[in-house]
C-alpha cells in the first residue's frame, strides 16, 4: 500500500512540475515576461510563481475531473 501513496505522490509532483514549466514557458513566450523566476528575490517573483502553481494545479484538477489524467 505504501508503494501505490508512493509512486501516486511522485506521479502528482511530476504532472504539476510539467505543468508549471509549460505554463511558464508559455507565458514567457506569450507575455514576454519570465514568470517562474526565483520566487525569493523578490514579493513580484514569488506573486508570480504563486500564480503558476495554482494555475498548474487547477489545470491537473481539471484534466483529472475530464478523466484524461488518471487518478
Amino acid at each position: 500500500m505504501s508503494d501505490n501513496k508512493l509512486v501516486k505522490s511522485i506521479m502528482d509532483a511530476a504532472t504539476l512540475t510539467a505543468l508549471a514549466a509549460g505554463i511558464g514557458w508559455v507565458s514567457k513566450k506569450v507575455l514576454k515576461e519570465d514568470l517562474t523566476a526565483n520566487p525569493s528575490t523578490s514579493v513580484k517573483n514569488y506573486v508570480k510563481f504563486t500564480a503558476v502553481m495554482a494555475a498548474s494545479i487547477a489545470a491537473k484538477d481539471y484534466l483529472v475531473k475530464e478523466k484524461i489524467l488518471p487518478d
